[in-house]
C-alpha cells in the first residue's frame, strides 16, 4: 500500500500529514475550535473521510507533545464517515482546541480476521501454560 485516500468533507478540513515522511502516524487536524471542560469529554471533527483497504486497520492514538488522551479509536476499513477523535481533558481547566490543531494520530496497521470457533472450555484448560489464567485479566495479579 503506497497511498490512503482522503476526501474533505469540509472545505476548512486539513488533510492529514506526516510531519516527518518517516513518521508511523497520520496527523489529524480540528476542523473547527472548541472547547473542553476540565475533567470531561469532547469530539473534535476532523471533516476528513478516509478510505483504508481491506485487510487494514487506522487506530487512532494520542501525539507525544499533546496534554490529553484519546478514547479507543479503531477505523475499519469500510468506514465511510468522518473521522472524529474523543479526547478526554485529564487537566483542572478547560482545554482549547483550536481550528487546524493536529489533534491525533492514525496508525495504519495490516491486521488478521480469522473465524471465531467455539471449543469446549475444557480444551482452553488442556493448553493452559505455567503462567495460568490470570494473564488476560485486569487487575489480577499473584
Amino acid at each position: 500500500m503506497n497511498k490512503i485516500k482522503a476526501a474533505k468533507l469540509n472545505e476548512n478540513a486539513v488533510l492529514p500529514t506526516r510531519k516527518h515522511p518517516n513518521d508511523a502516524g497520520i496527523d489529524f487536524y480540528a476542523v473547527e475550535p472548541i472547547v473542553i471542560a476540565a475533567h470531561d469529554f469532547g469530539v473534535v471533527k476532523t471533516g476528513i473521510t478516509i478510505e483504508i483497504p481491506q485487510g487494514f486497520v487506522g487506530l487512532l492514538m494520542p501525539k507525544s507533545r499533546n496534554n490529553h488522551l484519546l478514547g479507543a479509536g479503531v477505523i475499519d476499513a469500510g468506514y465511510q464517515g468522518e473521522i472524529q477523535i474523543k479526547i478526554s481533558n485529564i487537566k483542572d481547566e478547560p482545554l482549547e482546541i483550536g481550528y487546524g490543531q493536529a489533534v491525533g494520530q492514525m496508525l495504519i496497521i495490516p491486521i488478521e480476521t480469522p473465524e471465531i470457533e467455539e471449543i469446549d472450555i475444557a480444551e482452553i484448560h488442556s493448553k493452559v501454560s505455567e503462567r495460568g489464567a490470570t494473564g488476560g485479566i485486569l487487575g489480577n495479579s499473584k
